[in-house]
């Protein structure tokens, strides 16, 4: 671990530095709070010790400081003091601490909280990690990789308030698999969700913009969020989708459109002043539809 040691006595920090080093992790030392926090800014630190009585801000308000500074990052903070009366104490956990050593500080009872912060923060570091993949697996649907439609729906409302807020312009594509059924059907449902695994890797390799979004919507509907995007940047995305999915070539004997999969896909954006998100949606739907009803494998965009 990398431990960052803040005390105003200089031979103080030399002790506290061989122990730890004798701990086999690597101290890293400032005279004050002004020196300290440069050095958390950089990131990196694992471990706080701090004295409490510094010139300047004392390790109390050192410790207000960093809670408030890194909010999202936390690492445990030990004081060391001169003082050891309960008040104190309590003062130091309210203030952000987990522990409260009293100087002279032990080698051995150091080490020892040492260890016990190194086991608490990676129960929190693999806590923090298992969280984050819970909450990608809510997000994504667990057959293609991709979004899902609670995710789609997160995302869409999100990009819709930036674009009433900034005036920029949204767009929306709802896409289907053309007679996806009869494939299904006659190919088997493992070779379906194949088929639905090769689209999706398709929709997304056609955004080439990082805040671009595709998600399955369901069953065999897929839907594109494009911020910042117009009627015509649509249609661009549109057209590269098909020319993708002609690419790919996947068989599809029992379509009455082609001898391979195709898709019919809906356009609409904020232009038509769609009062909602879903609005927008229902929309690129309707726009969907029309693509059916034209013959499908091509794109329609929404008609007022």
């Amino acid at each position: 671990m990398n431990i960052l040691v803040v005390d105003d006595d200089r031979f103080i920090r030399e002790i506290i530095s061989a122990v730890i080093k004798d701990a086999k992790h690597n101290p890293i030392t400032a005279a004050n709070a002004e020196e300290a926090l440069p050095i958390l800014d950089q990131g990196g630190i694992d471990l706080v010790l701090t004295d409490v009585e510094m010139p300047g801000k004392n390790g109390f308000e050192l410790t207000r400081e960093i809670r408030n500074r890194f909010p999202d990052n936390w690492f445990p903070i030990i004081f060391l003091s001169g003082q050891s009366d309960e008040k104190h104490y309590e003062e130091g956990i309210d203030a952000g601490g987990d522990d409260y050593l009293t100087k002279p500080v032990s080698p051995i009872v150091l080490k020892a909280k040492i260890l016990a912060m190194e086991r608490i923060a990676k129960m929190k570091k693999d806590l923090d990690s298992a969280n984050a993949r819970l909450e990608k697996l809510s997000s994504q649907d667990p057959l293609t990789k991709i979004s899902n439609r609670r995710d789609l729906e997160h995302n869409l409302l999100k990009e819709w308030q930036r674009s009433k807020r900034d005036q920029t312009e949204l767009a929306a594509i709802m896409l289907d698999i053309d007679y996806f059924k009869p494939y299904n059907d006659n190919y088997g449902h493992q070779q379906g969700d194949d088929c639905l695994k090769v689209v999706a890797k398709t929709l997304k390799k056609c955004l080439n913009r990082s805040h671009d979004l595709v998600a399955r919507y369901g069953g065999e509907e897929f839907a594109i969020i494009l911020p910042d995007a117009n009627l015509s940047g649509a249609e661009t995305v549109a057209l590269q989708i098909l020319d993708a999915l002609k690419e790919a070539n996947l068989k599809h004997e029992f379509s009455t459109v082609a001898d391979r999969v195709t898709v019919s896909m809906g356009i609409s954006s904020t232009r038509f002043a769609a009062e909602t998100p879903n609005a927008l949606i229902k929309q690129a739907d309707e726009a969907l539809y029309q693509a059916k009803e034209n013959g499908r494998n091509r794109f329609e965009l929404y008609q007022e």
